[in-house]
């Protein structure tokens, strides 16, 4: 039987008391939590766009570590945008912070987020690093 497992994550929000984790590991697949542009203490760090695209990342990063994964192993990626005229940039800045790393993706415009100020969200499925 498949078993999942809680993954903690240091540097992250605590989100055990919202009923759910930030990530979670079953068999070789890892699954990560929607990530945004907060802080451990769940303040959004800008209400610039990049600014906010690229902490999401280094969130989504800290999980993938934490779970022996990386985000050259993302097979699956889903981002929501407030305004999707902001998925060319987005576009961009993923080239940056995965440079030749290519997966399945979705992009969602005219989301709306918990926390008004949030711009983005990412959420992904990677496998584990083998050897």
């Amino acid at each position: 039987m498949l078993k999942k497992e809680i993954v903690p994550v240091p540097g992250l929000a605590d989100t055990a008391g919202l009923g759910f984790a930030q990530c979670v590991v079953a068999g070789d697949f890892v699954f990560v939590a929607g990530q945004t542009g907060i802080d451990e203490d769940w303040k959004v760090v800008s209400r610039d766009f990049r600014q906010q695209a690229e902490k999401a990342f280094d969130n989504l990063r800290l999980a993938l570590d934490a779970a022996g994964s990386s985000l050259d192993h993302i097979v699956s990626m889903t981002a929501f945008f407030a305004d999707a005229g902001d998925i060319p940039l987005f576009s961009a800045i993923r080239r940056e912070v995965m440079p030749g790393s290519l997966c399945a993706s979705t992009a969602v415009g005219g989301a709306s987020f918990v926390l008004p100020d949030l711009l983005l969200e990412i959420e992904a499925t990677a496998i584990r690093r083998t050897g």
